[in-house]
């Protein structure tokens, strides 16, 4: 959080203020409800994000699986949805002064996004007739380097690419800035690691690294363009990150 800090206060010289949202804790929820859960049924009621009573949901992470006989699988992701997209919007629509169900001019709200026009295909529309998503970088055909490149020419910080501390999605390089850079977070995310074997709740084994083996013996001391974790375009596209 310390580039939002950052940014934060950048934003507030310009009178522009920043807003945080916050659905709570995903690793903490995951932990949870894993605990909750034992046996096939009980697994399909925790990808869907039940609980027993059937009213609170929690968002399934994209764990790396290792079943009983050594077959490979990855866990549906759900988090994105519940933790980011759904808040976000009755957030906005909260701002924009609309109660729940109340109707919302068409394209009353336009919604900036900042995709790169390296990761185009990233790009989707709001899904709802009241809110218009916007790509400013796309139409100025700015890439993520070029933006960073910018940033440096300018004096700002370099932003890391937003990723929750737990997430499976984050590739060997961003693994590595974790450890080096956040070592408070980077053993947070290996503590998470180990908890998710430990809870239940889930046929096989789940792991944060496609290596499927314990995140503190993962070696990211060397970058690798071939390494199969990497960032893929379109492979997560609803973070919008």
């Amino acid at each position: 959080y310390r580039h939002l800090d950052w940014l934060t206060a950048e934003a507030a010289k310009y009178g522009v203020p920043v807003h945080r949202v916050c659905a709570g804790n995903v690793r903490e929820d995951a932990l949870r409800y894993q605990v909750a859960y034992s046996g096939p049924m009980e697994e399909r009621q925790l990808q869907r994000g039940e609980t027993a009573d059937g009213q609170t949901r929690w968002g399934a992470m994209p764990y790396f699986v290792l079943g009983p006989n050594g077959e490979k699988g990855m866990i549906r992701r759900q988090c994105t949805r519940e933790y980011k997209l759904d808040p976000m919007r009755k957030w906005v629509r909260k701002f924009a002064g609309f109660p729940r169900y109340a109707r919302i001019p068409v394209n009353h709200i336009e919604q900036w996004i900042g995709i790169s026009a390296d990761e185009a295909n990233r790009m989707r529309s709001s899904g709802e007739r009241w809110r218009r998503n916007w790509f400013p970088l796309i139409e100025l055909e700015k890439t993520r380097a070029g933006c960073l490149e910018w940033m440096r020419e300018n004096g700002y910080p370099q932003p890391p690419r937003s990723a929750c501390i737990g997430c499976p999605y984050r590739s060997k390089a961003e693994w590595r800035w974790l450890r080096d850079e956040e070592p408070e977070s980077f053993q947070e995310a290996i503590e998470f690691d180990t908890a998710i074997r430990k809870c239940g709740g889930m046929r096989g084994e789940v792991f944060l690294h496609s290596k499927r083996v314990s995140l503190s013996e993962v070696d990211f001391g060397v970058a690798d363009d071939a390494d199969p974790q990497l960032w893929i375009p379109g492979l997560c596209p609803a973070c919008m990150t």
